[in-house]
């Protein structure tokens, strides 16, 4: 078993590989967040896609460049 306390503020840069799970890792994370993060390295596959157009439809605002 894990416990984990939650803290008032998650702040920080991290730099990771383009991976498919670290992409959708990426979107559901970057969802809870406050502000406006950036995905580096983000794969685009048809999965990973599909997260984003998920978390879309439940009013997560993402642009893709």
């Amino acid at each position: 078993m894990i416990k984990m306390k939650a803290i008032h503020k998650i702040k920080g840069e991290v730099t990771v590989p383009g991976d498919k799970s670290i992409s959708h890792r990426g979107v559901m994370l970057s969802s809870l967040a406050e502000g406006i993060t950036k995905i580096d390295g983000f794969l685009p596959g048809a999965d990973c896609l599909s997260t984003i157009s998920c978390f879309r439809k439940m009013g997560i605002q993402i642009e893709q460049e």
